[in-house]
């Protein structure tokens, strides 16, 4: 059996789930701010880079789709390179994942500033709140009223919550500390490029492609732990309702939510100067900043719902290889 400093583990169980657990206890208890998280810098390098090979959006649309590709692949392909690399060098591979897992995640960090904006929210400094939503928000913050802002951050907190914590945690499990890193680099560069945007309508494109497929498992997962806590078949008939320019795992997710919170979700919003119109979730009345705990209560149970299919799920490994 290995040993890793001067602890036995057994052979043929999986590490990875004990080093998820210690992580995110760090992430939890010890988060990284905002300012000196690595993937603030990853997230300023995307930008740029994006702003310097797609300086006219006017360009024609396939151009745009091939510049797009190729940035993907030139922000994305020299990072994981330089990861591998480090991985032949190193004498501790097992320190290395936990240490790139930490830096793919900022779950908390986000939870934190969602609770800044619902405490600026109650105490009735919309333009504070505004200015706050920013840094979780893509659409346009100036116009939304407290209910608006509130719905913008629950819906926000859903999909992040899905996407780049449950996505990370099944990526580190599939593939480790580099297979989550990579996962989240993919996400940053989907966000800067966002085709909601106007500058990036077709330039983004790439990049979201990839993204929406690689979300749609993380996704559906807490789609399904939370329709099996409120109500599957509640759960079953909003998702059956018509969809509209919605993606087909973020809606099914935002419906769960919605059962799950009893609030109206969806519905049209702005990007930029555009409207977009989305479909409507409706459920009982309308979000308040209060729901903004309560959706941060919803979805925590949610990761620990996970994380214990995956303690079972090594207990399982363990004694099958005892009984063995």
């Amino acid at each position: 059996m290995p040993q890793i400093a001067d602890l036995v583990w057994p052979s043929g169980v999986s590490a990875y789930p004990a080093i998820l657990l210690l992580v995110l206890l760090a992430t939890r208890f010890l988060p990284l701010p905002a300012s000196y998280h690595p993937l603030t810098l990853f997230r300023y390098f995307a930008l740029q880079l994006g702003n310097k090979v797609n300086p006219e959006p006017q360009r024609a649309r396939q151009q745009l789709y091939i510049s797009g590709s190729l940035a993907l692949l030139v922000a994305w392909l020299p990072a994981m390179a330089l990861l591998y690399s480090l991985y032949q060098f190193s004498d501790l591979p097992v320190l290395l994942d936990a240490l790139l897992l930490f830096c793919s995640l900022n779950w908390y960090s986000q939870q934190q500033q969602a609770l800044s904006i619902q405490h600026s929210l109650q105490r009735g400094q919309l333009t504070l709140a505004r200015e706050q939503a920013t840094a979780l928000l893509c659409r346009r913050t100036a116009a939304l009223s407290s209910m608006g802002l509130s719905k913008a951050i629950v819906e926000s907190l859903a999909l992040r919550s899905a996407s780049q914590l449950t996505g990370v945690v099944c990526a580190f499990l599939l593939g480790g500390g580099l297979a989550a890193l990579g996962y989240r680099l993919l996400l940053e560069l989907q966000q800067q490029w966002n085709p909601k945007r106007a500058a990036f309508h077709h330039f983004g494109l790439p990049a979201t492609v990839v993204a929406n497929a690689l979300t749609a498992i993380p996704k559906l997962i807490v789609s399904v732990l939370l329709a099996l806590q409120y109500g599957v078949l509640r759960c079953y008939r909003q998702c059956r309702q018509p969809r509209y320019n919605i993606n087909r795992w973020s809606y099914w997710l935002l419906c769960c939510a919605s059962v799950a919170l009893r609030r109206n979700l969806g519905g049209p919003l702005y990007y930029n100067q555009l409207k977009q119109r989305r479909s409507k979730i409706l459920q009982q009345q309308e979000p308040a900043p209060a729901d903004i705990t309560l959706a941060i209560n919803l979805l925590q149970f949610t990761h620990i719902y996970l994380l214990l299919f995956i303690i079972a799920g090594s207990i399982v490994q363990l004694v099958w290889l005892l009984t063995r």
